[in-house]
Order: C-alpha cells, then sequence, then structure tokens
C-alpha cells in the first residue's frame, strides 16, 4: 500500500451551510480532488456536486430562500478571493465582486436575500466590511483593524467584531452608516455567533474572566447576560430552537454542546463546524481516527474514512510536560504499536491555534510508518484561556520556541534515538528557528510555507497579518528571531516546501533562506508549488508532498543508522 498516496487521497467536508426552507445543506467536499461545492437534500438524502472550477470553490452559503447559493474563488492559491453567486436553478455564476487585486472573504446574505455583505481590502483598509446590492458596492466600515466576525441582524444592520484582539462588538446601519458600540471588555477577546433577528438578540463568547463563556447581548436595551460559564474554552454558540449549542474544548478533544432549560447535554464528539438554521442542525467532525464527516440532525451522512484505512489508524491521547519555566504545556501524542525508535515534533500554525484529536494527514501518515508525534501547543496557543493566550505577546519566537524545545527533550526522555522537527506557517518558522537556535536536539526538519525573516516578512505580508504582528511582535527582536541570520548554526537537514502564490508567507522567504543556505554549504532541499499557496489545496500536489516528506525522514533516518554502525 501507498500509504502517501492513500492518505493524500482522504476526502474532506468542510464549511457546512442549513437553509431549513427547502432542508437543504450546503457543503465543501474535495472528493473531485480539489474544494468544490455540494448539496445535501434531507428529504431524499440525495447529495450533488454544485461547483466545478480548476481553482475550486470555497465556503458555501446559502440564500434565505434556497434559490441562490454564493461561495468564494481565488487563483493558483493567492487568496485574493471573489465572491461567486449562482442561481440554483439556471445554474447561472456571476462574479459581483469582480476585483482580482483585491480579497472578498466570509460573504453573507441579508435575511432578505437582497444585500451580501463581506470582508475586502478593496477600499485601502485591512479587511472592511462592505455591502454588494444592485451592482453596487461599497464600504461600511473603515477601521484600521480588520474585520472577520459579522452577522446580518436585519436587512440594513450588521452585528460586527472589530480587531484581533482587545475587540469590540459592534453594529451597523448600512444605510444611515450610524455605527455604535454594543460590548467591550477592555483587554480581552469578545467574539460573536449566532442572532435570533426575532428577538434581536446575540450570541457572544468572551474570555474576559480568563476562559471563553458565552453569553447573550439584547440589542435594542444594550443589557447583556451570561449563558454558560466554565473552566475551559468554549466557541461557535448558535440558536437552536429553545437552546443553545456550541463546541467546548476539553482534553484535547472538541465536544459538542447543547443548553436546554438550564442542563447541559453532550451531543457529539469532534465537532469542528457547526451550521444551524430553524430545526435543521448539520456539523463536520474530524478525529485522528475518523478523518471527515457530515452529520445532519444527529445522523452521519457523509464519512470519508478509507476502507484500506478502517481499524488501522493510530489514535491520540493528551499528555502534559512541563516546559522551562514550570508551566504544564498540554501536547496532543500518536504512539504507533511499530515505534521505530524516532519521533516527529509537529509544530501547529497560528500562532493563535491549537492541536486537538482531528485528522491530521501528515501525523497520520508517519505515525503509519511508525514515528512518534508530540504536538505541543506551545504558550500562545488558544484553549486554554486568556492568559496563556497572551503568554507571547511581544514575544513571537521566545517563550513558544523553548516550550518546542522542552517537547523535543521529553521526546528523547521517551527513548527517541531521532529527533525531528516540523510545521507549516508559524509552525514552518519555528522549524527552521529550532533547527538554527538549538542545532544540537535536532535530527532534521521539514517546513512548509513559513517565513525565515521577520523584516521582509513584515513588509510583504498579508495586511490583516500585518495588523497582528504589529500588536504581537517587538520589531526590536526581528533580527534576534529571525533564522535567516542564523543559519551558520545549522546542522541537520532541512526540506522546505511553498506555494509560489503564497500571501501570508511570500515564496521570497524561502528563496532568500534557499540562497544563504547554499552560500553556507548547508544540508536543505526546497520544492515550490507554481499552482499553490499558502494553503496547499490540489490533491496532486498534497500527495507528491507526503512522499517527499516520507522520502526524506528515510533518509536521514538511513543516513543516521549508517552512522551509528560506523
Amino acid at each position: 500500500m501507498d500509504l502517501a498516496e492513500v492518505i493524500g487521497r482522504v476526502r474532506f467536508v468542510a464549511n457546512v451551510d442549513a437553509c431549513e426552507r427547502d432542508k437543504l445543506v450546503a457543503f465543501n467536499w474535495n472528493e473531485p480532488g480539489r474544494w468544490e461545492v455540494f448539496l445535501y437534500r434531507v428529504d431524499d438524502g440525495s447529495i450533488t456536486r454544485v461547483t466545478d472550477s480548476p481553482e475550486g470553490s470555497l465556503d458555501p452559503e446559502l440564500s434565505p430562500k434556497c434559490d441562490r447559493l454564493l461561495y468564494h474563488r481565488d487563483r493558483g492559491g493567492d487568496e485574493r478571493f471573489q465572491v461567486i453567486v449562482r442561481d440554483l436553478a439556471s445554474g447561472r455564476e456571476e462574479d459581483v465582486t469582480r476585483d482580482p487585486e483585491h480579497y472578498h472573504m466570509y460573504a453573507k446574505f441579508s435575511p432578505d436575500g437582497e444585500r451580501i455583505a463581506f470582508t475586502s481590502n478593496r477600499s485601502g483598509k485591512p479587511a472592511q466590511l462592505h455591502v454588494y446590492e444592485w451592482g453596487l458596492i461599497r464600504e461600511v466600515t473603515g477601521w484600521s483593524e480588520p474585520v472577520f466576525f459579522f452577522e446580518w441582524l436585519s436587512r440594513r444592520e450588521l452585528v460586527y467584531v472589530k480587531g484581533w484582539y482587545n475587540t469590540e462588538v459592534r453594529l451597523v446601519d448600512v444605510e444611515s452608516g450610524v455605527d455604535k458600540l454594543l460590548l467591550h471588555f477592555e483587554g480581552a477577546e469578545t467574539f460573536i455567533g449566532g442572532v435570533d433577528r426575532e428577538s434581536r438578540r446575540v450570541l457572544f463568547y468572551s474570555n474576559v474572566d480568563e476562559w471563553f463563556d458565552i453569553g447573550e447581548i439584547d440589542v435594542d436595551s444594550g443589557r447583556w447576560r451570561w449563558v454558560y460559564r466554565s473552566s475551559s474554552e468554549k466557541e461557535s454558540p448558535e440558536y437552536y430552537g429553545g437552546s443553545v449549542i456550541f463546541i467546548e474544548f476539553s482534553s484535547g478533544k472538541n465536544w459538542l454542546r447543547m443548553l436546554r432549560d438550564g442542563r447541559l447535554e453532550t451531543l457529539d464528539s469532534g465537532v469542528s463546524d457547526i451550521a444551524v438554521d430553524g430545526s435543521l442542525l448539520a456539523y463536520t467532525k474530524t478525529t485522528s481516527t475518523q478523518p471527515s464527516a457530515l452529520a445532519v440532525n444527529g445522523r452521519v451522512v457523509v464519512d470519508t474514512t478509507p476502507e484500506e484505512l478502517k481499524g488501522k489508524l493510530v489514535g491520540v491521547e493528551a499528555i502534559k510536560y512541563e516546559s522551562f519555566d514550570g508551566r504544564l504545556i498540554e501536547a496532543i501524542v500518536y504512539r504507533p504499536s511499530n515505534w521505530n525508535g524516532s519521533t516527529v515534533i509537529h509544530i501547529h500554525g497560528g500562532p493563535d491555534a491549537h492541536e486537538l484529536d482531528r485528522w491530521s494527514p501528515v501525523s497520520q501518515l508517519l505515525a503509519l510508518q511508525g514515528y512518534m508525534l508530540i504536538l505541543p501547543n506551545y504558550r500562545g496557543s488558544t484553549g486554554y484561556g486568556r492568559s496563556f493566550l497572551h503568554l507571547n505577546d511581544r514575544d513571537l519566537g521566545g517563550g513558544d520556541l523553548r516550550d518546542v524545545v522542552e517537547a523535543a527533550k521529553l521526546a528523547r526522555r521517551m527513548g527517541a534515538r531521532r529527533v525531528y522537527a516540523l510545521g507549516a506557517s508559524y509552525g514552518g518558522y519555528l522549524t527552521a528557528l529550532a533547527l538554527v537556535k538549538y542545532p544540537e536536539l535536532w535530527d532534521g526538519g521539514v517546513a512548509v510555507v513559513g517565513f525565515y525573516n521577520w523584516y521582509t516578512e513584515y513588509e510583504k505580508e498579508a495586511d490583516y497579518l500585518k495588523v497582528y504582528d504589529t500588536q504581537k511582535m517587538d520589531p526590536n527582536l526581528f533580527y534576534d528571531r529571525s533564522p535567516i541570520f542564523h543559519v551558520e548554526k545549522l546542522k541537520a537537514p532541512i526540506l522546505f516546501i511553498h506555494g509560489a502564490n503564497d500571501p501570508r508567507c511570500p515564496v521570497e522567504e524561502v528563496i532568500k533562506m534557499a540562497e544563504r543556505l547554499r552560500e553556507l554549504g548547508k544540508p536543505y532541499e526546497l520544492v515550490i508549488y507554481q499552482d499553490e499557496g499558502h494553503s496547499i489545496r490540489k490533491e496532486e500536489n498534497k500527495i507528491d508532498i507526503y512522499r517527499r516528506i516520507v522520502e526524506f525522514l528515510a533518509r536521514l533516518e538511513k543516513s543516521s543508522e549508517m552512522k551509528l554502525q560506523n
């Protein structure tokens, strides 16, 4: 069995939306080898493919009357998404944004279906709210901070969240332009969930008291109240009949919970995306042993687990280890029964993200090859409270890197003879930094779509990321925390993988890194995919990447064994 090909061909469902009127569920599925939009009909259980584009189509949303569908499409992974509207009866598509030099994201129909809101930089500022109506587009917010979360409250009102950190929940009237503050907790992150348009209430979740807790705003009175609080992180709250459903992260897993009449119920685990419309509930789920599934009203209607992998996949466990300052760090661990004595420290990106029991194709592929994997949720990761989230403020590449280093030391204590680093995006950056800052610890590394020079990354990265880095990183540390300025210390071979159209970590980052390594005669390999961006989407490229990683590590394993024999 060619495991790289089998894993590379595992299908995934994501980005679900629901429309109760015609009992339709729209979702993304890479069944044809790229991301396309599919419709599931609840009445007869049929699944129909809607889109067919060489570039794929992402993030579908159904109109309130279930007669139209919108989705996003870019070119070669450049993430300059355009909003496409499709009439489901005729199949006719229309690009309503028509500006390939700028991005347009998170598009949503208004409650009457006549308007479309999205966030874009087409007016010169990062990720601001715009509204499309009758062929015209106008900007409705004009902040210097980006807007990523928003919902229509009525056909003329949008509730939205301003900023990355220390966020504000605001309400803007798209006709008058009147914009007012609804909720702000100083120093906290507050985001919105579902809205009840009839009663004009909005669900939110905030970490003002450490953990993301769920609350509710009465828009007209301005009053708010807590709905559910606990000592773990919650997200994505939605109204569901007379209940509230949400995702709670605990013990390395995502749990779908429902709060009904003050009683808490657990509906499912491994849930990653929720869509609710009236009584219609759809969600996607993923675990280390069930790659991806779509459930509608509690019943799984798509399960992408290949037959040849059933019963063979390696499950995970959550452990904790002590870091350099005595702080406990949680990690997800794959322990294959046929451990080959080597361990891979798989470093997540973000850094505002976290690892959990979910499908990780590279981790699963390497576990099936006999590697143990440790996936550390280093300081700055989400999922562990506000204090932990902000431990890396103005210190990126500092304490978080040392948490990764302690994971490598843990691997040695667990008996690993060889330890490798692997990561993508910010994880690719930490991989390279780990290999040059702590060269004695590592036997090799794989850095995917990373950045390697803080000065050039900050200059050329996407505008909304520049806002993030301005708040999160100290420019006085740029030199010390840039791998490219320390490559003379590199000892272990490193494999670089990148997309030529990457807008987040521009390809120039890895080209300059490779040039410097070549000058110094350091061991490295470089692969650039001309038709990809930051997210490697095309199936053939994924399979090629997985094979290259397996072969690269296999060569290092063989070289290490030869050295031991000699």
